[in-house]
């Protein structure tokens, strides 16, 4: 049973990469299933056997990125913030192909939504518990959205440019700038 388990993530990583490598070259409707299956090396009834069509994988691969960003954001965000940035980021950067189908610049609206709800969320819990809030002030929502939209932009910025910039100096950008956020938040919210 295990040995198929690992064939079976091994097939759908391979479907997952050659849609991220053919959606950078044409939109997902000229895509098919032959040519995906072919830049897999995966045979067609394989590929049927798990989804119904491009769309369907597509939405697949969305689900998936969107778990393990949330399994990261759970496990390691109330951490220290070098811990969180370091798992994140590293998971960026071990999957290049598919961060940049998500978070390059033909990222879904959807992925977005997702993706900013969960980071929202996340800042609002952990600053709740950080300052010590029986009730969070709405205007904390606008700062977390203000960091999301602002770090999500850096991101982008990082796989788009292929990632040129290491990731160490990255992380050490958005730790300053976390530590001053945080700083000035406790300021104003801490009595």
């Amino acid at each position: 049973m295990l040995k198929e388990d690992r064939r079976i993530r091994k097939t759908k990583k391979a479907l997952r990469e050659g849609l991220a490598e053919l959606l950078m070259e044409k939109n997902i409707q000229s895509i098919t299933v032959r040519e995906l299956t072919d830049r897999a090396d995966v045979h067609r009834s394989t590929f049927y056997a798990n989804f119904k069509d491009v769309y369907d994988l597509h939405k697949h691969v969305e689900d998936v990125v969107i778990q393990e960003i949330k399994d990261i954001i759970s496990i390691e965000y109330h951490l220290d913030t070098k811990a969180f940035f370091s798992a994140l980021f590293l998971y960026i950067n071990d999957n290049k192909k598919i961060s940049r189908l998500f978070f390059g610049e033909n990222a879904s609206g959807n992925f977005f939504n997702q993706i900013s709800s969960l980071f929202v969320d996340s800042c609002m819990d952990c600053w709740r518990k950080e300052f010590n809030l029986k009730v969070l002030p709405s205007e904390l929502r606008i700062y977390a959205q203000f960091i999301l939209s602002g770090s999500l932009g850096v991101v982008r910025e990082w796989v788009e440019g292929g990632f040129e910039m290491p990731m160490e100096a990255l992380m050490v950008i958005f730790i300053d700038i976390d530590k001053g956020f945080r700083q000035r938040l406790k300021s104003k919210f801490c009595l």
